[in-house]
């Protein structure tokens, strides 16, 4: 009996407590069956559209004078006093004294050549009466000679005395050159001699440049170029040069400034294979209007406006996929992926040409798995006209 409960009555456990999982699961409710519905993805569109656009090519440069030179003193000398501008940044007129170098030196050469000046200015007026006195005492003779009628002592007489006129220029120049300057107005970018020092001819004393225009060097590629539409060796006219809008931070803020594409080199640079062009800005340290100046030394990106096309074919940059892929939307809402060729490109708006029409819906939002033909919901995105 005892086996009996121990075997069998399990069993018997296990077989009526799988009857009745059974017969629940048979007569379980059926669930409520409801149709799967597919939602079309929302996504942005814009229109293809016509319009003028001038081509602009961006790149980067740093400011660099016109004209940088050294100051050389001309003259050996003590510096015995400088102009209060001559400090780094320094401002100065064209042949406005920088430096002067003692000049006694210099006077004293002055007043020695005015004096053999006197001597000479003698001599002449001796010779010619003494010519004077010859002629007329030959009057009478046949073919006197030149040295008898005392010609060539006259001749020697005045070019003693213009040596001596050679000499007191060369002497006033002398003196004019202890006063030191630059024939350009400009900035002073550093100094190398000060008051007291005693330089010899030759000696730099200051590095300066010019003011009144800056040029930049454009790096430039060769599709670049052909957004120019100039030539490789090109020189800008008085009245055609490309316009640059140059712009830089400085002091917190974004500052702008505008120059002309004056020319492009002749030949590419080897290396890096690039076309350089360059640009000028003229008056740069202009401070009118409390305009920040395009001082030497910066570093700015510049726009040059290339060639204009009139009645260009525009889609947004967003509309652009890898592979120059654009997908457009057709009257039935759906998507067709199109390849097309792409002839310019800006960060805003990229000119196209193929199999694309005027007025076109073309996507700009980001799309998930994107096939050919699938239903799409088209929104106008709606432009900004404060921005």
């Amino acid at each position: 009996m005892n086996l009996f409960i121990k075997i069998v009555a399990p069993i018997i456990m296990i077989a009526a407590g799988t009857a009745v999982a059974v017969m629940l699961d048979m007569n379980k409710p059926e669930p409520e069956k409801k149709d799967e519905v597919k939602h079309a993805p929302s996504i942005f569109v814009d229109k293809v559209k016509h319009r003028d656009m001038t081509l602009m090519i961006s790149t980067q440069a740093e400011v660099k004078a016109n004209i940088e030179v050294d100051l050389i003193s001309q003259l050996s000398g003590m510096i015995k006093a400088i102009s209060p501008e001559f400090i780094e940044g320094g401002r100065f007129k064209a042949n406005e004294p920088l430096l002067w170098i003692d000049d006694a030196d210099y006077q004293l050469a002055l007043k020695r050549t005015q004096a053999r000046l006197a001597e000479a200015d003698v001599r002449v007026k001796q010779a010619k009466a003494d010519a004077e006195v010859a002629r007329h005492q030959l009057k009478n003779a046949k073919n006197p000679s030149a040295l008898a009628l005392k010609k060539p002592q006259l001749a020697e007489a005045n070019a003693n005395l213009k040596a001596v006129q050679a000499d007191i220029a060369l002497a006033k120049l002398n003196l004019s050159r202890t006063k030191v300057s630059l024939p350009f107005t400009g900035r002073i970018k550093s100094i190398q001699a000060n008051v007291g020092q005693y330089v010899v001819a030759g000696s730099a004393l200051g590095r300066g440049f010019a003011t009144g225009k800056v040029k930049l060097r454009l790096a430039i590629t060769d599709q670049q170029l052909a957004y120019l539409n100039l030539p490789i060796g090109y020189v800008a006219g008085t009245d055609n040069a490309p316009r640059v809008d140059f712009k830089a931070k400085v002091a917190g803020k974004e500052r702008t400034w505008q120059g002309r594409l004056t020319r492009i080199d002749a030949s590419f640079e080897q290396d890096s294979r690039l076309l350089y062009a360059t640009a000028e800005v003229e008056n740069p340290y202009a401070s009118g209007n409390n305009k920040m100046p395009m001082a030497v030394g910066l570093f700015v990106t510049a726009q040059i406006h290339g060639q204009s096309i009139k009645n260009a074919l525009i889609i947004p940059r967003s509309a652009l996929r890898s592979s120059n892929k654009i997908y457009v939307v057709n009257d039935k809402q759906r998507l067709e992926m199109r390849t097309i060729e792409v002839k310019y490109k800006s960060p805003e708006a990229v000119i196209i040409q193929g199999d694309v029409k005027l007025g076109e819906s073309v996507v700009i939002s980001p799309i998930r798995n994107p096939i050919q033909g699938m239903e799409v919901v088209t929104m106008e995105k709606v432009n900004d006209n404060n921005g």
